[in-house]
């Protein structure tokens, strides 16, 4: 299974080409691919506010369920995925937290810090049926979005830039106990491990944008590894793979000009240390075993 977090996919970043070509790569896989929110800088889930790059990645999602599981975890930049978009994932959660049937729990972690009043007050105004009605039929709606979006970026950076470690391990012993085994966490832009003395462990996540890092969580064993998206793609190894066929190219060269050495040897009853002198004296007139 790989898992992306907090990718914040805009054109305006110049982001969104590495993007798809991660995805491109990534379609050789089996593996499940797990989305856990604020995979583009603001995606609102409705038809006037979305753009190619929205519809691209729903294309996208779409043909890649038919062949594996692709569930998506609803972040703070994402607004009515669960209601508008949910046909094009195999998932697609807008709650706290989503629980899968192997016991695995992928959270975006908007939620996990409940001291953070003034953003939880703010999701819950936005993220329901009448404030979608209302952005759906507002005037100029997406130039206000526009806006909304960098005023955005300005507000609680308090919590924003901290985390707050005593409220993940308490969210993670709370879900621990109601027998989940592994959780997975975007949102803070940062990695971190909790894990408890029964081996149970939530792994926050580094965000994508800033590290273009995902994770791969193997389910049968538990072990969880985060990389370079193209160390998972095997494109590290594509590029590598010219520099192998070189250096395989000269060991045949010198294998074989040791066998022509060889075979000189035996039929011209030359010693190797006459072979020798008698190269040097070619180069330098005088050779190693030449008597003074």
């Amino acid at each position: 299974m790989i898992i992306i977090t907090d990718a914040h996919v805009s054109k305006a970043k110049g982001n969104h080409a590495t993007f798809f070509k991660m995805l491109e790569s990534f379609e050789g896989s089996h593996q499940d691919l797990i989305f856990l929110g604020d995979i583009f800088d603001l995606w609102v889930a409705l038809l006037r506010y979305e753009s190619d790059i929205h519809h691209d990645f729903i294309e996208w999602c779409r043909e890649q369920k038919k062949h594996r599981t692709i569930g998506f975890m609803e972040g703070n930049h994402e607004y009515y995925l669960a209601t508008e978009r949910a046909q094009a994932f195999s998932w697609c959660s807008t709650d706290a937290w989503y629980r899968n049937d192997a016991g695995t729990l992928f959270v975006h972690g908007d939620q996990i810090d409940r001291r953070d009043r003034n953003y939880l007050a703010f999701r819950k105004l936005l993220k329901n049926r009448m404030a979608k009605f209302i952005v759906n039929r507002l005037p100029f709606g997406p130039r206000y979005v526009e806006a909304f979006k960098q005023r955005l970026k300005q507000t609680n950076t308090e919590f924003r830039l901290h985390l707050p470690r005593e409220e993940i391990e308490v969210f993670a012993e709370s879900r621990f106990a109601e027998g989940v085994d592994s959780i997975f966490v975007g949102h803070f832009h940062q990695e971190y491990i909790y894990r408890n003395p029964d081996s149970k462990a939530l792994y926050i996540l580094p965000d994508w944008f800033s590290t273009q890092k995902v994770a791969v969580f193997d389910q049968k064993s538990k072990k969880t590894t985060v990389r370079h998206w193209k160390q998972i793609s095997g494109q590290q190894r594509e590029e590598k793979a010219p520099r192998r066929k070189i250096t395989q190219v000269k060991r045949d060269r010198v294998y074989k000009f040791i066998l022509l050495i060889n075979t000189f040897l035996k039929t011209s009853k030359m010693t190797m240390p006459k072979l020798v002198n008698r190269y040097f004296v070619i180069i330098n007139g005088r050779g190693p075993y030449s008597r003074k």
